[in-house]
């Protein structure tokens, strides 16, 4: 197995690892902005990292940036299925309570908006089809959407292609970096 491969496997079970402290303390997870900066600084350390061990290997001017950028994405790639992966694991089996309170969330939201007349005429306004319907059909079809978007199978396709383009963005930036600034004078 390639060096770079295993750079994005242990990185991706690093942020596993920080995951789970994160979950043992919080009571249920609700606050999961730290972990989610986390995981996009973890991404950019494993590519910078596994890019600057396989130029340090391969030699610091050799190659070109398309090559440089492929091993990046050789770190990037195993990162994103493994951590990717794990959320289904997290969100179906080990923390499903999570997607229900952010659905009853929603659910009160829906609730307090659609009992508010004014942002009802809104709704009908802004919605053609609301215009015919009665105020529970309403209310009934706005929360269909947080009952298809906060399951273990939409957030990790999400959490995949995000970390799949925040991959590629990286790539290519720490290529530059690296050649334009790093290995600049090295000949």
């Amino acid at each position: 197995m390639k060096k770079t491969v295993q750079y994005g496997i242990l990185f991706g079970l690093a942020w596993i690892l920080i995951k789970m402290v994160f979950h043992s303390i919080q009571d249920n997870g609700s606050n999961v902005t730290p972990v989610i900066f986390i995981n996009m600084f973890l991404l950019l350390v494993a590519i910078a990292f596994g890019l600057f061990q396989h130029k340090k290997k391969e030699g610091y001017t050799s190659g070109n940036a398309l090559s440089d950028i492929k091993s990046a994405m050789t770190v990037a790639i195993p990162y994103s299925v493994i951590v990717s992966l794990f959320l289904f694991l997290y969100y179906n089996n080990i923390n499903p309570s999570y997607n229900q309170l952010k659905i009853k969330e929603a659910d009160m939201t829906i609730d307090k908006d659609v009992d508010n007349p004014l942002i009802l005429q809104k709704m009908k306004n802004d919605n053609e089809a609301f215009e015919v319907m009665s105020k529970e059909k309403i209310r009934k079809e706005l929360k269909k959407g947080p009952r298809n978007f906060y399951n273990a199978k939409s957030t990790s396709l999400i959490s995949l292609l995000a970390l799949m383009m925040l991959s590629t963005i990286y790539s290519i930036f720490i290529t530059i970096v690296y050649r334009k600034v790093m290995f600049r004078g090295l000949e």
